[in-house]
C-alpha cells in the first residue's frame, strides 16, 4: 500500500514539475521525431496567449454583399471622372428610382463593374441605367447584370470555413470568427494591431560621404534596433527583404515616434526613399474581403504588341491548384508565387503549353493569368510544361506574395463580403482588465486558503497545497493546448477554483463525522474519501455536462463569452477532481504515515477533539436486565 502511495507521489511531483517547467519558459519549442512538434510563444504572463480584450487587436464586422451587379464595357476610352459623376447624379425610370450604395470598380481597360444595394430583378434597361450611361459617358459595347441574392445558412458556413482557413494560415494567434445573425460575420484578431512600417533606403550618390548600404546588413540591423528603441518603439521586430529594404513590426502606432525614427534613420543610416506605415489589421483585412478567384485563359493577340486580344476559357481555375506558396525569385530580386496544379489541372496546363509554345504560336498566343477579373500577367509559353508547375511573378515583396498565395489557395468566397465596421481594441484596456482580474483572483484565492487553514488546520494546509497544484496545472494546460485567454476564460477559471475547494470541504467534513464517532485519523481518511466520492463525482460530472452543452451552443450561436467560460470551467473541474481525490488524499496519507495520525488537534477544531476524547473514554453501556 505504501509503495503504491510512493509511486503516486512521484507521479504527482512529476506532473507538477512539468507544469512548472511549462510556465517557467515563456517560449517552448519541442521537436521530437515521431511526435507532433510543440511550439508555444505566447505574449502574456507566463507565456500565456491573451485574447482581444486582454491583449488588444482588431474587431471587424462583415456583411454579405447583396444587391445587383452590372458589368459595363464601353466601346471607346471614357472619362472616368465623368462616369463617376453620372452615377452620383443620375435618376432612373419613371418613378425617379435612385440606385443606393453604388460602387464602381475598374476591371480592365474600358470595362467596369457597378454594384448597388438595390435588388433590381427586372431587366436593368427598364430603369434606364444603360441609356443614361450611353448618353452621358459613351457608347456601350456590352451591358450585363446579375442579382446577388441573400446568402443561405450553408453559404454563410462556407464563408466561415474559408475565412477561418485564410486567417489561420496568415498566422494570427487564435482568431475568433463567428456568424452573427443571418448575413454578418464577426472577426476578432488578437494582436493584429500596432503598425507595420516598410522602409526603403535610397541608393547613395557616388560622391556622397555615407557608405553604401549593400553589404552592411548586420551594421544596419544594430543601428536600426538602437534607433527604434530610443525613439520609443515597443516589442518590435525587423525583417530584411534585401540590402536596401526592410519591414518593422511594432505595437507602436504613435505618429510622433514614427516621425522621430524617420529623422534619425535619415541622419545616421542614409537617405530614406520609402517610409510607409500601415496598421497591422490592414494585412488581415486584405485576406478576408477578397474573393481571390484565379483563372487561366488562352489569349490570342491581334499583333505582336498584344494591344488588342481575345481570351478563351480553357476550364482552368484556382480550383485546379493543389498548392500555392510564396518564394524568393530564383532568377532575380523580389518574390514570386509558385503554383502546383493537381492531376486535372496539370493535364490541361500541359496541353495548353504544348499548343502555344511552338515558334509560330509564340507570336500571337499567351497565357492570361487573371484574378478576380484583374490581369496579373500574360506570359508567353517558351516551353512545353509537363509537370504542372508554374509561377506568378510581379513586383511583389514578401508580404504581397504570401497574401496572394493564401488567397489563391483558399479560393473564392461563396458569398462576397463588405466591411461595415472596424475598430481597434487598445492594449491598454487589456492590460488594465488583466491586472484587475489577477488581483481579484489572488485576493479570492488568498481568502479561501486562510479560511481553510484556520478552520481545518493541517487538512487546510493540505487543501492549500493541492490548490496550488491545481492552479499551476490548469494554467499549464491552458498554455500547452493552447487556449487564448479572455476575461471569460479567467472567470471560468476562478469559478472552478471555488469548486475545487468544495470537493476538499466535502472530504474534510466526512472525515470530521468519522472522527466524531471515534475512528482513528487514518481510518477517518479512508472512510471519509470513500463516502464523499459519490457526491464529488456526481456534482462535477453534472457541471462538465453543462459545460459541454454551453460549448455546443456557444460554438453554433457565436457566443464567444459562453464558449470561453465553458472551456475553462470544463478543464478546471476535470483537474479539480484529480486534485481532490488523488493529490489531497495522497498528502493526507503521507501525513498519517509520518506519525501525525494520533494528533487529532492538528486536523479538527477543539470541540471535535473533546467529543473524540469523550467517545474514546466513555465506557460501553452494560447490557440491560
Amino acid at each position: 500500500m505504501r509503495s503504491r502511495s510512493i509511486r503516486l507521489s512521484i507521479t504527482i511531483l512529476l506532473i507538477f514539475g512539468i507544469a512548472i517547467a511549462a510556465l517557467g519558459f515563456k517560449d517552448i519549442d519541442i521537436d521530437i521525431p515521431g511526435i507532433p512538434q510543440i511550439e508555444r510563444d505566447g505574449t502574456g504572463p507566463l507565456g500565456l496567449k491573451l485574447g482581444l480584450d486582454l491583449r488588444g487587436g482588431g474587431h471587424l464586422v462583415y456583411q454579405a454583399d447583396t444587391g445587383t451587379k452590372f458589368d459595363v464595357t464601353f466601346a471607346d476610352e471614357i472619362d472616368v471622372d465623368n462616369f463617376i459623376l453620372t452615377l452620383e447624379e443620375a435618376r432612373f425610370g419613371e418613378h425617379d428610382l435612385a440606385l443606393e450604395g453604388l460602387q464602381l470598380t475598374p476591371l480592365r481597360e474600358n470595362r467596369f463593374q457597378i454594384r448597388t444595394d438595390v435588388l433590381v430583378e427586372d431587366d436593368p434597361r427598364n430603369i434606364g441605367l444603360q441609356d443614361v450611361l450611353a448618353e452621358a459617358v459613351g457608347p456601350i459595347a456590352l451591358f450585363e447584370s446579375s442579382v446577388i441574392e441573400k446568402p443561405t445558412q450553408e453559404q454563410m458556413e462556407g464563408v466561415l470555413d474559408n475565412i477561418t482557413n485564410r486567417v489561420n494560415r496568415f498566422g494570427t494567434e487564435e482568431p475568433i470568427i463567428q456568424i452573427f445573425g443571418e448575413d454578418r460575420l464577426i472577426v476578432q484578431l488578437p494582436g493584429a494591431s500596432g503598425s507595420i512600417t516598410e522602409i526603403g533606403l535610397a541608393e547613395p550618390d557616388q560622391d556622397a560621404d555615407s557608405p553604401p548600404a549593400a553589404g552592411r546588413e548586420p551594421d544596419i540591423f544594430m543601428e536600426l534596433t538602437r534607433i527604434l528603441a530610443e525613439a520609443g518603439y515597443e516589442e518590435f521586430e525587423i525583417d530584411f527583404h534585401d540590402e536596401m529594404t526592410f519591414t518593422v513590426r511594432s505595437n507602436t502606432v504613435n505618429s510622433v515616434i514614427q516621425g522621430e525614427a524617420l529623422g534619425t534613420i535619415t541622419t545616421e543610416i542614409g537617405q530614406v526613399a520609402r517610409f510607409a506605415v500601415s496598421s497591422g489589421i490592414d494585412e488581415a483585412k486584405s485576406l478576408i474581403g477578397q474573393t481571390a478567384q484565379l483563372e487561366f485563359k488562352e489569349r490570342t493577340c491581334s499583333d505582336f504588341t498584344c494591344t488588342t486580344f481575345t481570351d478563351a476559357d480553357i476550364g482552368l481555375t484556382g480550383d485546379d491548384l493543389s498548392r500555392a506558396e510564396a518564394a524568393t525569385n530564383p532568377v532575380g530580386i523580389g518574390w514570386v508565387v509558385n503554383l502546383q496544379f493537381n492531376d486535372r489541372g496539370s493535364e490541361i496546363f500541359s496541353e495548353l503549353t504544348r499548343r502555344i509554345s511552338t515558334a509560330e504560336a509564340q507570336q500571337t498566343k499567351r497565357i492570361a493569368i487573371i484574378m478576380d477579373d484583374r490581369q496579373l500577367l500574360a506570359p508567353v509559353a517558351r516551353a512545353h510544361i509537363r509537370d504542372g508547375r508554374t509561377q506568378i511573378t510581379g513586383n511583389f515583396n514578401r508580404e504581397d506574395a504570401r497574401t496572394l498565395a493564401i488567397q489563391v489557395e483558399s479560393g473564392r468566397l461563396p458569398v462576397p463580403l463588405r466591411l461595415i465596421q472596424e475598430s481597434d481594441v487598445d492594449a491598454l484596456l487589456g492590460s488594465e482588465s488583466l491586472k484587475n482580474s489577477l488581483i481579484a483572483g489572488l485576493v479570492g484565492l488568498g481568502l479561501v486558503l486562510v479560511f481553510m487553514v484556520i478552520y481545518y488546520r493541517m487538512a487546510g494546509v493540505v487543501s492549500a497545497v493541492a490548490l496550488v497544484f491545481y492552479a499551476v496545472t490548469v494554467l499549464a494546460i491552458f498554455k500547452m493546448i493552447p487556449i487564448t485567454l479572455e476575461l471569460a476564460h479567467i472567470g471560468g477559471f476562478i469559478l472552478s477554483i471555488g469548486m475545487a475547494v468544495d470537493a476538499n470541504i466535502l472530504i474534510f467534513e466526512r472525515m470530521k463525522e468519522e472522527v466524531r464517532i471515534g475512528r482513528t485519523l487514518a481510518s477517518s481518511m479512508e472512510v471519509g474519501f470513500g463516502r464523499a466520492w459519490p457526491a464529488i463525482r456526481d456534482s462535477n460530472i453534472s457541471t462538465m455536462i453543462t459545460c459541454l452543452v454551453l460549448l455546443w451552443f456557444g460554438d453554433r450561436l457565436g457566443g464567444g463569452l459562453v464558449t470561453g467560460v465553458a472551456i475553462s470551467l470544463f478543464i478546471g473541474v476535470a483537474v479539480s477532481m484529480f486534485t481532490a481525490v488523488v493529490v489531497s488524499r495522497n498528502l493526507l496519507q503521507l501525513l498519517a504515515w509520518v506519525g501525525l495520525s494520533g494528533r487529532i488537534n492538528l486536523f479538527t477544531p477543539e470541540s471535535l477533539q473533546r467529543n473524540h476524547s469523550d467517545a474514546l473514554q466513555t465506557p460501553a453501556p452494560r447490557g440491560g436486565r
